[in-house]
């Protein structure tokens, strides 16, 4: 009762001090004289709703949390947990960013399982409604008591936590990937959907395209059962608690990146024949059964990614003849411009062509890639990362033609945004230029930073 105590009399102390007796505070608040006087005098006192707590709080103007720390007692007063005040006390502290407070009343109530539904379901709620960071230590709490292991709640709760976790931290991203990956198998389908695409991006960011080719492998298998599922028959209208990704997809979005993914992973692993046929199988999905306008829109962009792709191909295999064609297509579509030029320069690099008329033409400062990231396909953390493979390459293309200065340049901003994103990919290519020579008969300056110079600024 120590805290039941001292929420009391700094509620006295403070009506004191503004000059209010239980008459005119009982004005001022609106809470019925009777009702307050019990709340303070009767013994034992009454227990104060949070919704009494807040109105208190605020006629006497102080900020919201100003007596949070002395209601956790209250929420087990007389050492018995009442759900109707830990409820709206836990998502007040979830909004007011108190976790302190949320995780002692989780894990004093958590004493008793029976209220895990109850921390579950809490968490479910904050995190539909958006609130990531706030959904987390419910999930958290639920995977330290959750006693089955193979329990659909856990993998759940395990797939929230890995979604709080992300971040442009590439390190940190890849940690939370390996915790989550072994409780991927026992979630929903409709989540499993969203989880392997997740993995996937991670596993493309970081250049761990075997990793990326797997649960590309994962996504189709889960995606076609799906889709077979819907073509028996008109799906099911989902149960109201039925837990869903955020932000809903149409399936053919997870069915056509299932097979992009595989092909970018064969691609960035030189399996260039292998990747081919992808291109048609994800170019047209027009048949695709059950579309509506979201889903036509997804069918469209992945036609775009198909033709890019294609002509990827055939430069990385050294047919440059598609170069016109290429052109066309990075003026038609500005967002996949930074992609192209990776491919791009990395192709010039392998056959030692020389690609300097359309660099001058399409390549501009990274500021202007960034302002456009809000109309981007692609997530935040892949876009800064390729754009952190094109200065990779760049610097190479240049290095390998003896401009060193340009070089340099480019490693400096490849260094940069390496550190910024924690990929050691990018730090293990940049390694490389160390031993890499210009190409025979370029000019090398002599007065410019050697790129190891660089890479340490």
């Amino acid at each position: 009762m120590e805290k039941s105590f001292k929420l009391r009399a700094a509620i006295e102390r403070e009506m004191s001090r503004q000059g209010y007796n239980f008459s005119t505070f009982s004005d001022k608040s609106g809470i019925n004289r009777g009702v307050f006087s019990a709340i303070l005098n009767s013994t034992p006192p009454k227990p104060i709703s949070f919704h009494q707590l807040k109105t208190i709080t605020e006629a006497l103007g102080k900020p919201a949390d100003w007596l949070f720390d002395d209601y956790v007692g209250e929420c087990f007063y007389d050492g018995r947990p009442n759900r109707r005040r830990i409820e709206p006390f836990l998502l007040a502290c979830a909004e007011l960013g108190r976790y302190d407070l949320l995780r002692e009343v989780l894990n004093r109530l958590l004493e008793d399982l029976k209220y895990l539904p109850f921390v579950f379901d809490t968490g479910e709620s904050l995190f539909m409604a958006g609130k990531f960071k706030a959904s987390a230590p419910f999930y958290k709490n639920v995977i330290d008591h959750e006693k089955h292991q193979h329990a659909e709640r856990l993998s759940i709760s395990q797939y929230r936590l890995f979604r709080t976790r992300l971040g442009e931290d590439g390190e940190e991203n890849l940690k939370a990937a390996v915790q989550f990956e072994c409780f991927r198998s026992a979630l929903p389908e409709r989540l499993r959907l969203d989880a392997l695409l997740r993995l996937g991006n991670i596993y493309y960011e970081l250049g761990k395209f075997a990793e990326m080719e797997k649960m590309a492998d994962e996504l189709y298998e889960t995606a076609r059962n799906v889709y077979d599922e819907e073509r028996k028959g008109a799906p099911a209208a989902p149960a109201e608690n039925e837990p869903r990704p955020l932000p809903v997809k149409p399936l053919v979005f997870y069915y056509g990146s299932a097979l992009l993914h595989k092909q970018l992973a064969l691609i960035e692993q030189e399996r260039y024949e292998e990747a081919k046929p992808y291109s048609a199988m994800y170019g047209d999905l027009s048949g695709f059964e059950g579309l509506d306008d979201e889903g036509r829109t997804e069918v469209e962009l992945f036609k775009v990614f198909a033709h890019g792709n294609g002509m990827d191909l055939e430069l990385l295999t050294g047919n440059f003849s598609v170069l016109p064609e290429y052109a066309a297509y990075m003026d038609s579509h500005p967002h996949e411009v930074v992609l192209c030029l990776v491919i791009l320069v990395e192709a010039a690099n392998k056959y030692d062509a020389d690609v300097d008329d359309l660099l001058g033409r399409y390549f501009e400062p990274i500021e202007r890639y960034l302002e456009q990231r809000p109309d981007s396909y692609y997530p935040e953390a892949v876009t800064r990362s390729t754009f952190a493979s094109l200065h990779y390459q760049l610097a190479v293309y240049e290095q390998r033609r003896g401009r060193r200065d340009q070089s340099s340049r480019h490693v400096r901003e490849c260094w940069k945004l390496s550190q910024e994103l924690n990929n050691q990919q990018h730090f293990r290519q940049l390694a490389s230029l160390l031993s890499m020579p210009p190409m025979l008969g370029a000019e090398t300056p002599t007065n410019e930073a050697e790129p190891d110079e660089a890479a340490d600024d």
